[in-house]
């Protein structure tokens, strides 16, 4: 039987606040009957990405509100959360500058892994991973509610409800312990300890130095230097390097497959159906929200997905993007996509499918999904 996914048109036919997708959203929830996975009293973490510094294509505030006041009518006890992302004082700092915070989303705004991103419990994860660490107000709670803004993702193709679990589900470094030992890094860093330096093609620009979260990176002369000890191993001084002169010889099938193996472990720690997803597909930009910039979005904006199994959302989401065309003015202008792909694919050279494909064979869900348009 195919897992229901229900979605909100982004287009909008009548001038009436119940026909916007504000309004619609509302309906829907409604309609699912949220009161079959969160129960009266219950705390329910929102998990989401909360911005990053100069980042703007985020999920509008008014659209969590929305999650937040429906919540609350069913009576739990909702709060909005993420993993740190940049230092935790900081990332709350970016939060309420997105709009996110307790006087605009009417609940408490929080970081699951504490205020200095320690806290959080080890729980076992797949091959590649052996285990991971996951924030302690994720871990302690009976369920959860994921909001997703779907994009691009250098190494994943595909930025979307996976992805949010497997990287904002686990910390960053466990309490007493180093990037290896239940990380998040781990993902990133699979195959060396650290990224390696072509001196020959450093400008010395200090884009890198500039965008590390943790202030890890420094240049001497002509020398560049990494402490080592404090870096997280997120992989965003490789990322924005315009020369190529940061490199991580990494994987990109491990990569994804590692993304459903921490996605898998975070879900490891509640009971079924307790988690719902939420994906928007609006700014569908070509990066990471965690990157310091947003591009403009790749594909017209397609609107709101919602279901209760991470896979069918995900393929659902791709499948919406796969169809849409690329957008002029955008980074995908002009790209020629092959019939059976999709933007997201195209532009980064990763096949956004293999995390889809690898979380249903770990039985995270099922690819096949019937669509129920409101």
């Amino acid at each position: 039987m195919p897992s229901k996914v229900y979605f909100i048109n982004a287009r909008v036919d009548r001038f009436d606040y119940q026909y916007s997708v504000e309004g619609r959203l509302e309906h829907i929830l409604e309609k699912i009957n949220l009161k079959k996975y969160f129960f009266q009293d219950e705390l329910v973490p929102i998990k989401m990405h909360l911005g990053n510094p100069g980042a703007h294509h985020t999920i509008r505030p008014n659209f969590v509100r929305v999650v937040v006041d429906q919540l609350k009518k069913i009576k739990t006890k909702p709060f909005v959360t993420d993993s740190v992302r940049i230092r935790a004082y900081e990332y709350l700092e970016v939060a309420n500058r997105m709009g996110y915070n307790p006087m605009s989303l009417g609940a408490p705004v929080i970081i699951a892994d504490g205020i200095f991103g320690f806290d959080s419990i080890k729980v076992k994860a797949g091959k590649i991973l052996k285990e991971v660490s996951v924030p302690t107000a994720i871990y302690d709670a009976s369920c959860m509610m994921v909001l997703s803004h779907v994009k691009g993702h250098i190494d994943s193709g595909l930025g979307g409800a996976i992805k949010n679990l497997a990287m904002g589900c686990v910390t960053a470094v466990p309490r007493g312990c180093d990037w290896k030992e239940g990380g998040r890094g781990k993902m990133h860093f699979q195959l060396d300890d650290l990224m390696s330096w072509n001196e020959d093609l450093c400008t010395f620009c200090g884009i890198c130095v500039r965008t590390c979260p943790l202030d890890a990176i420094s240049i001497k002369g002509k020398i560049l230097l990494v402490d080592e000890k404090n870096c997280w191993r997120c992989g965003r001084c490789v990322r924005v390097c315009p020369e190529g002169a940061l490199i991580v010889p990494t994987s990109m099938k491990n990569f994804s497959i590692s993304l459903t193996e921490a996605a898998k472990a975070v879900l490891s720690t509640f009971k079924p159906q307790k988690v719902f997803y939420i994906n928007f597909l609006f700014d569908i930009q070509p990066e990471c929200d965690c990157m310091a910039v947003s591009d403009t979005p790749v594909v017209q904006d397609q609107g709101i997905l919602l279901s209760d199994d991470i896979v069918a959302i995900d393929k659902a989401s791709l499948d919406l993007i796969a169809k849409a065309q690329p957008l002029p003015q955008s980074k995908a202008e002009g790209l020629k996509i092959k019939k059976g792909s999709d933007v997201l694919t195209a532009l980064h050279g990763k096949d956004s499918k293999t995390q889809i494909d690898a979380a249903e064979k770990m039985g995270l869900g099922k690819s096949d999904y019937k669509l129920i348009e409101d």
